[in-house]
């Protein structure tokens, strides 16, 4: 259940369970997670969600679980609490690399994206988190994968015109430009008719 408060930041009552954890074994070539995007980035979709897509820039509210391999034993650092999910703006930097691809996507690196509702499981190498310094007075060893389980309870632009109303903006800029250009194009050919 999701509600605004009057101070208009995002609310929420929910509970998230993460799945069960599988000891895994991942390099750059294997992972048990799926996908390998090019930079590295693995991810599998628990759940596809059956909201809209997360653009970037977007306000986000989520539930997360961060592990690490250590050996044989998977470290557990940092986890949101039920009825306390983290929000932040996905694709402006406010989190690790490997969050804002791996939420909001990209389609060139065949990552599609999450969209409200959706559960995703993150394979974050080293370089897409905090690579060579690690990070929280050694609670992250340097040059560390992480792995990560989110679930994207909900999605707000915070601000400025929507991509899709974008879109349809340029569409029809385009449609009228091509217009003026056709009836420009007619006028000028048959200049001799209106005189």
């Amino acid at each position: 259940l999701l509600v605004s408060s009057t101070s208009g930041r995002i609310s929420c009552e929910a509970s998230f369970r993460p799945t069960s954890r599988r000891k895994r074994k991942y390099g750059p070539s294997q992972t048990s997670l799926g996908p390998i995007a090019r930079n590295g980035l693995g991810f599998e979709d628990v759940e596809i969600g059956t909201g809209r897509r997360v653009n970037k820039g977007d306000a986000v509210l989520v539930y997360y679980v961060g592990t690490y391999q250590k050996g044989n034993q998977v470290i557990t650092f940092d986890e949101t609490q039920p009825g306390e999910p983290a929000e932040f703006v996905v694709g402006k930097g406010q989190v690790i690399p490997g969050w804002d691809l791996g939420i909001v996507g990209n389609l060139d690196l065949d990552i599609p994206p999450m969209k409200i509702g959706g559960d995703r499981k993150l394979l974050v190498p080293s370089g897409l988190a905090y690579g060579p310094t690690g990070a929280g007075d050694g609670v992250i060893p340097p040059n560390t994968d992480l792995e990560f389980q989110i679930a994207v309870l909900n999605a707000q632009p915070t601000g400025g015109v929507a991509l899709d109303v974008q879109i349809k903006g340029y569409a029809a800029l385009a449609t009228v430009l091509g217009f003026f250009a056709v009836f420009g194009y007619f006028i000028s050919q048959n200049l001799d008719m209106f005189r």
